[in-house]
């Protein structure tokens, strides 16, 4: 447990498990409520406030690998595989999350919870591997207040039956796991980090060769 410990410190996975705290406590403690206002905007139809969790869990997915960039790191398959356990592991938490809420909650919202947190989640992991974690919030926020703003709707795949419905369609699920896949793939590769550096040709040549004499020393 302390090398997992140690390990999931190193990728900067505690900075997740405050909004997976606070989505289980918004869950369990709001299990019983609608929201049909917010502020002065009325929504309509009203939705379960459960709801809201999935936004604060993929929020804590997409920081779950928020280490600083570093010089001498390098492109590996076990770099990699370190950022897809961190990210998998906070998608496993945040269904473990999901759940909890769900059999709590008075109304039938675990599809449309999954739904929500598989796309919102695809989302943060994307843009936080993209334009770095600070910003990993950006289009889930951004689509949660659209959803929140647009008029009522009877199509699957409009933003708010998508975000705030309780129940889930294929067609929904379809498009929530195709974003999920994608936001997670980017984030794996990671394309846009400045911490990798690429050794020249030659140097790799060399790196090679003094592997095999030192294995035939």
């Amino acid at each position: 447990m302390t090398t997992v410990r140690a390990a999931l410190s190193a990728t900067g996975f505690g900075a997740a498990v405050p909004y997976f705290a606070g989505g289980l406590v918004i869950g369990l403690v709001f299990r019983q409520e609608y929201i049909s206002r917010i502020g002065p905007i009325a929504v309509q139809p009203p939705f379960a406030a459960t709801m809201v969790v999935p936004l604060l869990l993929a929020l804590g997915t997409g920081v779950a690998h928020g280490t600083w960039p570093s010089a001498v790191l390098r492109r590996t398959l076990r770099t990699a595989a370190v950022r897809a356990g961190s990210y998998l592991l906070a998608s496993l938490v945040s269904l473990a999350v999901v759940a909890v809420a769900a059999a709590a909650s008075d109304a039938t919202v675990g599809p449309g919870m999954v739904r929500s947190l598989l796309l919102l989640s695809g989302l943060t992991m994307g843009a936080g591997a993209i334009s770095g974690i600070a910003f990993a919030w950006c289009p889930a926020v951004v689509i949660c207040s659209v959803a929140v703003l647009s008029p009522p709707s009877t199509s699957p795949l409009s933003l708010s039956s998508m975000i705030f419905s309780g129940e889930a369609v294929g067609s929904q699920l379809v498009v929530a796991c195709s974003v999920y896949v994608a936001g997670l793939a980017v984030a794996v590769i990671d394309v846009a980090s400045r911490g990798y550096v690429r050794l020249p040709r030659r140097s790799r040549r060399a790196e090679r060769s003094t592997r095999r004499v030192g294995g035939s020393r």
